[in-house]
């Protein structure tokens, strides 16, 4: 909370009306507002925009558009325009398919933003008007009813109203606010009315100084990571056979300069130009499947990092549990029954009101179909700081008699009791964690306890069920609340996510020891949490290498919502919340959660095949190029056939995005070691099949000419290359596994395209004879299809 709020606290309405310079019968005049606006701004929390030419420009930045844009430079250099255009077109097709996505989700959340405009009724020039919450100043006077939200810090000049405050401190129940208490920006109005004065807007604010923790959360990027790492294996890959072929070159007589186009060569093959594309095409494909099914992605990523998650944190009030109040349970005194509870409790409500409590009494009475008929409220007494609780004159039959409702140790003074039996019953309540309502009746002067009922804020329908889904997919589920510790241990057991849940204070001991981290994997949840803490708690998972995500509806989870890799906001979720997330639900309820993890494990399965097609082609590639310079003393390939290779090669499997893969039943890692396990052993064959077809089509074909040896090359390369997805898509033999529609049209396109290149030719690539041509296809369809798909590993079951 902010010194300033703090400070306006314990002021008095008149220092404070006097240092706004105010008066409460006529409010700012339209001059002084503009003068207050031009010092304070609007009252909102202005957001770090990126600039959109910043943004389309980062897109050419980085280690694998650098190493793309010195092949550029370098084809340049030896008049190669052709390879030049092509390179730096894919480049570009990339950069405007990233810029599309994140342009489209940033509007998105720009849209959801703006529909959560709120008008305010304030006082100006001595009349009341409604204007947008943005516009308000401080030293407004403004009117404030039941189901009002609150925009701007403020104290109440008259009136009385219940704050439900669980959107900023996570609390769950009716805060009482009278003339004097101050009103916080994200609390909403559950009942009555009230006169204030607004003392702070924007990031003064309760609201805006957690916005402000927002704007500093910072997630991890993992796929910025996994990038770099395949490029820099891939460049190993080709540094260490580039070098071995020049220092032979150089002891055969050859100079540096006639090695430059091998270098360009391997160099362009080493480039994994459509990765990023892959990665995105995919996180944008995911995005589409479950906007269909009620979730919004707003940061691509996300969808990936989904797969990845170990730990989610999630957010107790409106995530698990329904943030409305029902009764729990019932007990009554002597001579009472459940239904006089009831409907004595009802009686001392005011529906109109909209108080939780009020709404859970009407609720169980509807439930319980208890019978109200012949009673009618004359008057009602609402709820005071002072009294702490309600009280309401009923007739019934021409009597009348006074009915009233409260915290327990209220009503039991009231009625003089000094000791009784429901005093255990309260105790096991509250050990429990529930809220205790007291119901008393007074007749003849003589007021008699009726009986208690238990409150709770109940679980989700699919709370336990959620929580038992993310356990059996290997997920550690960690429950982060504001509310007491009693509430949150009953909650935690009801759900499942266990009962050893303990307060914040102890993870801020813990932490001035550094040794927070062994704290919070040791405990199911924390209670009486502070934003800070949440920030703290994913910020601290995050530092020993565990993929965190976090749940939440409330400003106070905002900062740990934009912290954690996998932010997501629920549907009822405050304007801050879903602005941090990076995943906003649309529909009621958590299973979603489910589907977004399991969507996620099914882009990284795809993306993993398309790693381990991409380390085991380069290897092949340029053992293969390398090779058969050894053994002939020239290139099989020219830099141009290698480019045209990139091209429908890299693209093609671009539509492993939208492949059919089984997800894994556990958290998926970027492990690159499997990767390259796999993809140098299907490497290494293919480089052995490669060589034997070279030395058939030598000796056999009688291919000798450079130019139609290029075209060979070219053959060998797109056939083991093409064949080789079939192998490397699926762990189990590649027939037991269906494969989507797209990518089987893709690849007979291709292969098709291939074939009429090879047999007619192009400018500056010589054509097979039509033999050489099948044989070749016929060759490596064998090849990659019964001998490579056998040894790549033993098929699952």
């Amino acid at each position: 909370m902010s010194d300033q709020t703090n400070t306006y606290e314990t002021k008095t309405i008149t220092d404070i009306l006097s240092e706004l310079k105010v008066q409460v019968a006529t409010g700012l005049s339209d001059e002084e507002v503009t003068k207050r606006r031009a010092t304070y701004g609007l009252n909102e929390v202005k957001e770090k925009k990126q600039s959109l030419i910043l943004l389309f420009l980062k897109h050419f930045w980085g280690l694998t558009a650098i190493m793309l844009e010195f092949t550029i430079v370098i084809s340049f250099l030896l008049y190669k325009y052709a390879d030049v255009y092509l390179i730096g077109g894919l480049m570009l097709f990339n950069a405007i398919i990233g810029f599309m996505q994140e342009s489209k989700a940033a509007k998105t959340v720009q849209a959801l933003k703006q529909s959560l405009q709120v008008l305010v009724r304030v006082l100006r020039n001595s009349e009341w008007q409604q204007v947008s919450g943005d516009q308000l100043v401080p030293g407004d006077i403004i009117r404030i009813r039941t189901g009002d939200f609150i925009t701007a810090d403020a104290k109440i000049i008259d009136g009385m109203a219940g704050a439900d405050q669980s959107a900023i401190s996570g609390e769950s129940m009716l805060i009482s606010k009278k003339e004097g208490d101050m009103l916080f920006s994200g609390s909403v109005i559950k009942n009555g009315e009230c006169n204030a004065v607004v003392t702070a807007t924007g990031v003064n604010t309760f609201f805006g100084k957690t916005i402000q923790l927002v704007q500093m959360a910072k997630p991890r990027l993992h796929m910025e990571e996994v990038v770099a790492n395949i490029v820099k294996i891939l460049f190993a890959i080709v540094l260490v056979f580039v070098g071995i072929t020049i220092a032979f070159s150089l002891l055969r007589g050859g100079t540096f300069l006639f090695m430059l186009p091998l270098v360009l060569i391997l160099l362009v093959t080493a480039v994994p130009v459509a990765l990023p594309a892959m990665f995105t095409v995919s996180m944008a494909k995911g995005s589409q499947e479950l906007a269909a099914k009620g979730i919004l992605v707003s940061r691509l990523s996300a969808t990936e990092d989904a797969a990845t998650l170990t730990t989610l944190c999630i957010d107790k009030t409106g995530t698990l549990t329904q943030n409305r109040l029902f009764i729990h349970d019932i007990e009554t005194a002597e001579n009472f029954t459940a239904d006089d509870v009831l409907r004595y409790g009802l009686l001392a409500s005011v529906i109109a009101n909209n108080d939780p409590v009020d709404m859970a009494f009407l609720q169980k009475v509807t439930e319980n179909r208890t019978d109200t008929s012949g009673y009618r409220q004359i008057s009602f007494t609402p709820f005071s700081a002072a009294a702490k609780r309600t009280e309401a004159i009923v007739q019934k039959n021409d009597k009348q008699f006074k009915v009233m409702k409260g915290a327990y140790n209220t009503i039991k003074d009231v009625c003089n009791l000094q000791q009784s039996k429901l005093d255990k019953t309260v105790d096991a309540w509250a050990a429990k964690g529930f809220k205790t309502m007291a119901v008393a009746v007074q007749r003849d002067d003589v007021i008699t306890l009726a009986g208690i009922v238990a409150l709770v804020d109940p679980p989700l329908s699919d709370s336990g069920k959620m929580i038992t889904e993310l356990k059996e997919l290997g997920v550690t589920v960690k429950m982060l609340t504001g509310d007491a510790l009693p509430i949150a241990r009953e909650i935690g057991t009801q759900v499942g996510v266990g009962d050893d849940i303990v307060a914040a204070g102890l993870l801020r001991e813990h932490a001035a020891a550094s040794d927070s981290y062994s704290t919070i994997i040791s405990h199911n949840g924390f209670a009486e949490v502070l934003p800070q803490d949440k920030f703290t708690i994913v910020k601290t998972l995050q530092q020993h290498q565990e993929i965190t995500g976090m749940t939440g509806d409330g400003v106070n989870d905002a900062p740990a919502l934009k912290q954690a890799e996998v932010g997501i906001a629920v549907k009822s979720a405050t304007d801050a919340a879903k602005q941090a997330a990076s995943v906003i639900l649309l529909h009621e309820g958590l299973e979603s959660i489910i589907k977004l993890i399991t969507v996620g494990r099914t882009i990284h399965h795809r993306i993993t095949n398309w790693v381990i097609s991409k380390i085991s082609k380069t290897l092949f590639t340029v053992v293969f190029v390398c090779g058969a310079y050894f053994i002939t003393g020239q290139f099989v390939v020219s830099a141009f056939d290698m480019v045209l290779l990139l091209f429908i090669i890299d693209f093609v499997t671009l539509t492993l995005s939208t492949d059919i893969v089984i997800w894994s039943k556990k958290p998926e890692s970027w492990n690159i070691k499997p990767m390259i396990k796999r993809g140098f052993l299907l490497g290494l064959f293919l480089i052995a099949e490669a060589l034997i077809w070279l030395f058939i089509g030598k000796k056999y074909f009688e291919i000798t000419d450079i130019d139609q040896l290029h075209t060979l090359g070219f053959a060998t390369l797109f056939f083991a290359s093409i064949f080789n997805i079939f192998v490397i898509r699926t762990p189990t033999r590649f027939y037991r596994q269906p494969i989507s529609k797209s990518l089987l049209l893709a690849i007979i396109a291709d292969v098709i395209l291939a074939c009429i290149i090879i047999s007619l030719g192009l400018p500056g690539f010589k054509a097979l004879p039509v033999i050489v041509t099948f044989s070749s296809l016929i060759y490596f369809a064998f090849c990659s299809l019964i001998i490579n798909d056998w040894v790549k590993g033993k098929p699952h079951s």
